[in-house]
């Protein structure tokens, strides 16, 4: 009796961890791999739009190399958090999210930093120990 219920139960655990998300709105795309699905699941923000630049535009306030991350999450109350991680590799820099009790701007994520040399490639955002999402082009702004 005892193996008719838990098939059932184990069979539905296991197929729900094939599943993903829907996909962010904005047009994002959704999770690449299985990991990725698991950890937008487990991460209570979801990110609608992210985007990144090189700011080569001297000011009075800032270095004149300065690299921009902009994120606007889904739900515009959500307050978080952006933070980097010591895990960033010289291709790569890793922004963790983490919720917090109140936020600069509700619903919106922002993040800087003087450039590097050499440049990142990519930035991945993470949430809870996994990945969430890439952004893979870096503009540059004159």
């Amino acid at each position: 009796m005892l193996k008719i219920i838990v098939l059932p139960v184990l069979c539905t655990v296991a197929l729900s961890a094939c599943l993903a998300p829907a996909p962010p709105e904005g047009g994002g795309s959704g999770p690449k791999t299985t990991g990725q699905a698991l950890a937008q699941m487990a991460c209570p923000h979801r990110i609608a739009e992210a985007s990144a630049w090189v700011n080569h535009m001297p000011g009075t306030s800032r270095a004149p190399r300065e690299l921009q991350v902009d994120v606007r999450l889904a739900e515009a109350t959500d307050t978080a958090i952006v933070l980097r991680s010591d895990a960033s590799t010289g291709d790569t820099l890793i922004l963790e999210i983490r919720t917090a009790p109140n936020a600069p701007v509700p619903g919106r994520l922002a993040y800087r930093e003087p450039v590097p040399n050499p440049m990142y490639r990519k930035i991945s955002f993470f949430c809870r120990g996994g990945k969430i999402h890439d952004v893979d082009s870096i503009e540059r702004v004159y």
